[in-house]
């Protein structure tokens, strides 16, 4: 029989991580609290009936918190994510910073990304200041990276990354930045990784900074995609201290959808064409008055703000981008690990992935016949997106099957399979994939949007409007405020909006 955690330890640990952590799950998601939390319990090797234990234990919550924020953090980046951002941090933000501070005669930037996952964002940085800069040996530059994943800051500084991490069009050629390592994969090169620092931080309960600069020193913080999930005081908390570090002129940058968290009196909302920052006391002449307008009343709901112009284009790419890469497999509900499933195995597994072997990963998975249970699952997806980030498409899709035989009626499956397909421009193919996925489930927002987002590329506008107007039904019967899981955080209601934007173009 399947076991599932009582409501009440539920309720234990979703006040414990908010505690901890900050990231607030809402009684809606409790069930994937409960995958999280037997995912914990898997990886440390206890049984179930341990877990409250181990998280009151003052000797072993420490091992507890990291585990359980491996699981609940683990984020999906890339290199130049966003691309008009780093577009306009090219041609315009940085140029004008770097303008300003030789007319000065003070040589120094300081960045800071928070959240950074695996240090994909603070590397672009790095390489666009470095391509920026003939003279960069001159200057003392400061990124500093943070995360309260311990096992991500790991990787990024390790700085070896497969292919998936290079799914975008890069905004100038970075060839020259990294090295080929085994496997298909790249290093930084060190001359870049030397650029940026990697530190943990928990936002919530970190207030200070271990770079000894002190507050109101920062140039640019970037705090993307982790606002929505902190609760309502532990954002304003969190949006407070990092307005505290930013210097007068700082630009505070997250993503389009965390925008209405950020407001006050010391911050300003200012916008490109379809970029979107904040500018903490902003004078008039800290950019061109061409180039960026302001916007009304920051204490109001961003839903008021007139945001005009907006670039349709831009908005596009903010639906495309959520469904490029397919969230976590998530598993029938119930479906709890096998006992058979050693912590020595488990460990052979994360090994030889960390290393890129995934023949040998694979051969894990099938020697041991753990291909109905949670772990597995997980597992084979991963294979699949390292396979696809290598661009061994072939192994990619035969291991998709894989997941697919697994549970047929399960529309994700299909979705990760569709997105290798449409990575390799085979449209037809992802549409049919497609298709299956709404066999399994009609009302399945993400293949829609998907579908949608294909038949714009292919030129078929009539048919792309057709499936916005199947997603704006679905999300019509939901809650406004309900997050999209397959959406990294996005509501419904912005959802709505985006695609309304899309429909008027």
């Amino acid at each position: 029989m399947n076991e599932k955690f009582d409501i009440n330890v539920l309720i234990e640990v979703q006040q414990f991580i908010l505690k901890h952590t900050g990231i607030l799950f809402d009684d809606d998601h409790l069930q994937d609290l409960n995958r999280h939390l037997t995912s914990v319990c898997s990886d440390l090797n206890i049984p179930l009936s341990s877990c409250i234990h181990y998280m009151k234990d003052s000797s072993l919550n420490n091992q507890f918190v990291d585990a359980l924020v491996h699981h609940i953090t683990i984020g999906e980046t890339y290199f130049f994510r966003d691309k008009n951002l780093f577009l306009y941090l090219r041609d315009y933000l940085f140029p004008d910073l770097i303008q300003k501070r030789r007319s000065e005669g003070k040589l120094f930037i300081r960045i800071w990304s928070a959240a950074c996952s695996s240090g994909e964002e603070p590397y672009s940085l790095a390489i666009l200041l470095n391509h920026l800069l003939s003279d960069i040996n001159s200057w003392d530059i400061y990124i500093l990276g943070t995360d309260i994943n311990q096992k991500m800051l790991e990787r990024a500084r390790v700085g070896i990354y497969s292919r998936w991490s290079f799914r975008d069009d890069p905004i100038l050629p970075i060839g020259q930045y990294f090295t080929p390592y085994p496997d298909n994969r790249m290093k930084i090169n060190e001359s870049i990784k030397k650029m940026v620092r990697f530190e943990r931080m928990n936002l919530i309960r970190d207030t200070h900074f271990f770079h000894g600069l002190g507050p109101s020193s920062l140039d640019i913080i970037f705090c993307r995609n982790v606002l929505m999930y902190f609760s309502k005081n532990q954002s304003r908390d969190v949006v407070s201290h990092l307005i505290y570090s930013l210097r007068t002129g700082g630009f505070l940058i997250v993503s389009p959808q965390e925008i209405g968290i950020v407001s006050g009196q010391k911050i300003q909302l200012l916008h490109h064409g379809s970029v979107f920052l904040h500018v903490k006391n902003s004078p008039k002449k800290i950019v061109p008055e061409k180039t960026l307008e302001m916007t009304p009343d920051l204490n109001t709901d961003i839903s008021q703000f007139e945001i005009e112009p907006v670039n349709l284009e831009f908005q596009e790419e903010e639906i495309s981008d959520v469904f490029r890469s397919v969230p976590d497999y998530n598993i029938t509900d119930g479906v709890q690990p096998s006992n058979n499933h050693s912590l020595e195995e488990k460990n052979s597994f994360n090994s030889f992935f960390d290393e890129n072997k995934l023949q040998e990963t694979g051969i894990i998975i099938e020697r041991n016949s753990i291909a109905q249970n949670r772990l597995a699952l997980k597992q084979i997806e991963a294979i699949i997106r390292e396979y696809a980030g290598a661009r061994e498409y072939e192994k990619a899709l035969g291991w998709s099957e894989r997941l697919i035989a697994q549970d047929p009626l399960h529309p994700r499956a299909y979705l990760l399979k569709a997105a290798i397909l449409d990575e390799q421009g085979l449209y037809v193919q992802s549409l049919q994939v497609l298709r299956q996925s709404l066999y399994a489930n009609p009302d399945y927002l993400p293949a829609h949007l998907a579908i949608a987002g294909i038949y714009s590329k292919i030129g078929k506008p009539d048919l792309a409007r057709h499936h916005y107007n199947i997603a704006v039904d679905i999300l019509n019967m939901m809650d406004e405020d309900k997050v999209l899981e397959e959406t990294e955080g996005i509501s419904a209601s912005k959802m709505k909006e985006m695609i309304h934007l899309l429909l008027k173009g």
